[in-house]
């Protein structure tokens, strides 16, 4: 059985132990409507996890497909757990479908690869530096909107802070110490938080991949790489662009994301050194700054990590 707590999760499982059976059979998803009856649409989106099925529906599909009893019975329990009602559908007027689908997929999920060169990622943020983010970051969020986008980010973090811990391996560019979204205050505020958890948090490391790295394949927009506990499940890959999001779970695309994060990964700094260069970083913010409003110099260590 899946281990999965998002609906969002157990609904892909579902979907995905159908197919795997009917394909077994050598059925096309047209004679398997044919048989029920109902759409062709309606069993290929079933196993793609989206629409919610029935007790009476599943218990045919499990008569075509001569499931026996026991895992009739499992999949009876991810059909339950799937059509619960999820935190993030509270915010639905706010975010795309496919944003929510990344929610639920984040909710379920055992390990996260989280790449981002210029901003601080939102499973670490502040309050404050999650307000200036959304506030300022695009001109089409109404300020109505931001306290609920807000307190859904905040909402999500619940997966780093409580049980069961996402593990999350956060490479954060040099940029986005040196990017004062909130101004100075904020962001002193958003490193120390930064730096505590990474010391603090066994389930979460940060690497800092410093300016002097050079090229490398990560280089261009956020994105991250979410892996789940059941060896049913592949990892799926999120990205995002001014313009555009997208989510996949192609194998050769997720697996084009992974090359990259590790490859980023061996150009970053240590964790030790990260957490000096993120604590440095918070001082310099505390520091007055000079009459022509730059920070005072500071030497930088760029020691690389060992592969």
């Amino acid at each position: 059985m899946s281990t999965a707590t998002s609906p969002v999760v157990k609904g892909w499982e579902l979907g995905l132990r159908l197919r795997e059976r009917r394909e077994q059979l050598g059925l096309t998803a047209t004679a398997v409507a044919k048989r029920i009856p109902c759409t062709q649409t309606f069993i290929s989106m079933t196993e793609a996890g989206r629409p919610k099925l029935t007790a009476a529906r599943l218990a045919q599909l499990c008569r075509i497909y001569d499931i026996d009893t026991d895992e009739a019975a499992e999949l009876e329990q991810l059909r339950l757990g799937a059509n619960e009602k999820a935190w993030w559908q509270e915010y639905s007027g706010l975010f795309s479908a496919e944003l929510q689908r990344y929610f639920g997929f984040e909710a379920g999920a055992e390990t996260c690869l989280s790449y981002e060169g210029c901003l601080v990622p939102g499973m670490l943020q502040t309050e404050s530096y999650a307000r200036a983010v959304i506030a300022d970051g695009s001109p089409y969020i109404r300020l109505t909107e931001v306290d609920q986008r807000v307190e859904c980010r905040l909402r999500r973090q619940a997966r780093v802070s409580s049980p069961p811990h996402l593990k999350l391996v956060v490479i954060l560019g040099e940029g986005a110490l040196h990017q004062e979204v909130g101004g100075p205050a904020v962001m002193h505020e958003q490193l120390d938080q930064v730096a505590r958890l990474a010391q603090e948090s066994e389930h979460i490391e940060v690497r800092v991949l410093p300016f002097t790295a050079g090229a490398h394949p990560a280089l261009g927009g956020p994105f991250h790489v979410l892996s789940f506990g059941s060896p049913r499940l592949r990892s799926i890959a999120w990205c995002e662009t001014l313009t555009s999001t997208a989510l996949t779970d192609d194998p050769s695309q997720v697996r084009e994301f992974s090359m990259a994060f590790h490859y980023a990964i061996e150009k970053a700094l240590t964790v030790e050194d990260s957490l000096q260069l993120i604590g440095q970083r918070a001082k310099e913010l505390q520091c007055p700054r000079s009459v022509d409003g730059s920070n005072p110099p500071a030497a930088r260590t760029t020691r690389r990590a060992s592969k």
